[in-house]
């Protein structure tokens, strides 16, 4: 092979790289994060996690002192992530005192396998000592959850954020 021939396999290898991993990494990265508070609360006390939460893991205490796979948003600052088809789970928490875990269940895309961009706004009010989230999900598997953030000191008697039922335990 010649000089020039080779300069121009190398050449057209590279932009197809390029448009390559542009495509494909450009449309992993478009859901958007929102968070709101009302005039009680403030959203430099919000820190917003996303991974996988097991139901087996006992209680929510290692989930507090491990946290899960990426910090979403923090410091009044929202990063970029993934979801895949299936569980993405949140772990919310506000002023390392009040904590809740949601699960947003996002089903198969046969087509591609990619899931579609989603908008989440998560949106705190004060209701006397609770705090209230209503998570608001725009996108082709979106919905409405609402949860009551639970003292982050009962994380040990709770799972997903809510008391642990006497009669659910595991029999040992």
């Amino acid at each position: 092979m010649t000089k020039k021939k080779l300069i121009i396999f190398a050449l057209v290898a590279a932009i197809i790289g390029g448009l390559s991993i542009y495509f494909l990494v450009g449309k992993k990265d478009q859901n958007k994060l929102f968070v709101t508070v009302d005039s009680s609360l403030t959203l430099d006390k919000v820190r917003i996690e996303k991974g996988f939460y097991s139901i087996n893991s006992g209680s929510d205490g290692n989930l507090i002192q491990s946290g899960l796979d990426k910090i979403v948003y923090a410091d009044n600052t929202a990063k970029s992530f993934e979801t895949i088809c299936g569980e993405n789970d949140f772990l919310v928490i506000y002023d390392n005192r009040f904590y809740t875990v949601v699960r947003h269940l996002i089903l198969n895309d046969f087509d591609d396998g990619i899931p579609a961009p989603h908008n989440y706004h998560f949106d705190f009010k004060k209701t006397g000592d609770k705090i209230h989230l209503t998570l608001s999900i725009e996108g082709q598997d979106g919905e409405i959850i609402e949860r009551d953030l639970a003292d982050i000191t009962d994380a040990n008697s709770n799972i997903w954020g809510r008391q642990i039922e006497k009669g659910n335990e595991r029999k040992k």
